[in-house]
C-alpha cells in the first residue's frame, strides 16, 4: 500500500465544517434512491468479510455504537439485542430515515460528526463498529475521540477500503463520481496512525475476489475457491499490499480483551 493518505487526511484542503457538510450532502443525496446498490455485484463475493463487523454475542446487552449507520441495516439485522445501541451519521436524511425504521426503545439514532463522535460521553461504548466509514473521516481527529469514548472493556472492528492493487487504483480515478473529494483508502501510514492511539489487528481481505467470482457470475464454487486461494495467499507480506480490504480491531493501548 502506497503512504501518502493518512497525509493528505492530515493536510486536506477542505475545512471540518466544509469536509462534512460535502460528506452530509452526497450521503443525503444517496438515502434518497430506491435501491441505490451501485457496486452490489462487486460486492456479492466478500459479504463473509462484512461479517467481521457483527456485534459479538458478548455485546448483545452493552453499549454498541455503529459509526456510519446510513439506512439502518446492520440494526435491523441484528438479534436478540437488549443492550443500548447508537447509530450515528452525518447524513441528516440518513438519520432520519433510520428514525422511521421503528426499532424497539434500545434503538437511538442520532445525527453526529464521527471525528468527533460527541453524541456519546467519554468511556461509554463498549463495542463500536463500521462498513466503510473510516476512509470518510479525519483520522487524526478521530482516532483520540474514540479512544476516549472506548470503555475501559470497549473495542471496535472495522471493514475498510486499502490501496490495493493497480487495477483497484484506475477504477477508483476513473469513478471518482462514486464517492465524496475527501475519502482516501488506507495505507500503512494509515494504519500507523490508528497504532498512535489503539491496539490495532489488521486482517488482509480480497486479493483474488471479487475479480474471479465477477468473471464467473458470482458462482458460488467459485467463491468458495478464490476464498481459499485469498485465505492462504494472504498470509503472505507480498500478496497483502495488494488486498482490497482491511479488516480493522481496535482496542484501547494496554487493555485486556474481555467477554
Amino acid at each position: 500500500m502506497e503512504s501518502n493518505a493518512a497525509g493528505d487526511r492530515m493536510n486536506s484542503t477542505q475545512e471540518p465544517d466544509a469536509r462534512a457538510r460535502i460528506e452530509a450532502e452526497f450521503h443525503d443525496a444517496r438515502i434518497n434512491i430506491e435501491g441505490e446498490d451501485r457496486l452490489g455485484y462487486a460486492y456479492a463475493s466478500v459479504a463473509d468479510v462484512y461479517e467481521f463487523g457483527t456485534v459479538p454475542d458478548e455485546c448483545l446487552d452493552r453499549t454498541v455504537l455503529e459509526i456510519g449507520c446510513f439506512r439502518g441495516d446492520q440494526a435491523l439485522a441484528l438479534r436478540g439485542f437488549h443492550g443500548c445501541y447508537v447509530g450515528i451519521d452525518i447524513s441528516p436524511a440518513a438519520i432520519e430515515h433510520c428514525r422511521q425504521l421503528c426499532l424497539p426503545d434500545g434503538f437511538e439514532f442520532k445525527v453526529d460528526d464521527a471525528n468527533v463522535l460527541g453524541s456519546m460521553a467519554d468511556d461509554a461504548v463498549d463495542y463500536a463498529f463500521g462498513h466503510g466509514v473510516l476512509h470518510h473521516l479525519d483520522l487524526p481527529r478521530f482516532a483520540p475521540a474514540l479512544a476516549r469514548k472506548l470503555s475501559g472493556r470497549g473495542f471496535a472492528r472495522f471493514v475498510e477500503p486499502a490501496q490495493g492493487n493497480l487495477l483497484l487504483r484506475t477504477f477508483r480515478k476513473l469513478t471518482p463520481h462514486l464517492r465524496t473529494p475527501d475519502e482516501q483508502p488506507f495505507d500503512h501510514a494509515a494504519i500507523a496512525l490508528l497504532q498512535r492511539h489503539f491496539d490495532v489487528r489488521i486482517s488482509y481481505q480480497a486479493l483474488v475476489r471479487p475479480y474471479a467470482p465477477m468473471l464467473c457470475l458470482n458462482n458460488k464454487a467459485v467463491i468458495r475457491a478464490s476464498r481459499w486461494i485469498d485465505d492462504r495467499l494472504l498470509r503472505h507480506r507480498v500478496f497483502q499490499d495488494q488486498a482490497w480490504l482491511l479488516q480493522i480491531e481496535l482496542r484501547k493501548q494496554g487493555a485486556t480483551p474481555s467477554a
